[in-house]
């Protein structure tokens, strides 16, 4: 019986260390084309992108559609002169919130987001 309730225990200490472990889960997705990345809440920690074209550019706006973007509500922007080339912005200390949503319009780029 000793035994039986050191488990439970030992669980009951364990469970909720394990829960705290994936509930902030990152997302990490691929886009080439302007689209809705999530609905809702939303925090961006990092941008990745590369050119696969010359001028090259992306916008990231905290909105739920295109139509709803405007320069009010852009969260962050990257652009390339020259194909092939690329950068990634790190916002792991100060992540970028979008409280509608994120939306992403893209012009001849391939770019990686890190969310959740």
């Amino acid at each position: 019986m000793k035994k039986l309730i050191a488990t439970l225990i030992v669980m009951a200490l364990i469970c909720p260390l394990t829960y705290g472990a994936y509930k902030d889960q990152r997302i990490i997705k691929g886009f080439s084309t302007s689209q809705l990345v999530k609905l809702g809440d939303t925090r961006i920690y990092k941008v990745t992108f590369v050119a696969t074209a010359n001028t090259a550019t992306f916008t990231l706006y905290d909105s739920a559609t295109a139509g709803a973007g405007s320069d009010t509500n852009v969260k962050t922007e990257g652009s390339e002169a020259v194909s092939g080339n690329g950068k990634c912005y790190n916002f792991y200390d100060d992540p970028i919130d979008c409280s509608t949503g994120a939306y992403i319009v893209i012009s001849n780029m391939n770019v990686v987001l890190e969310y959740n």
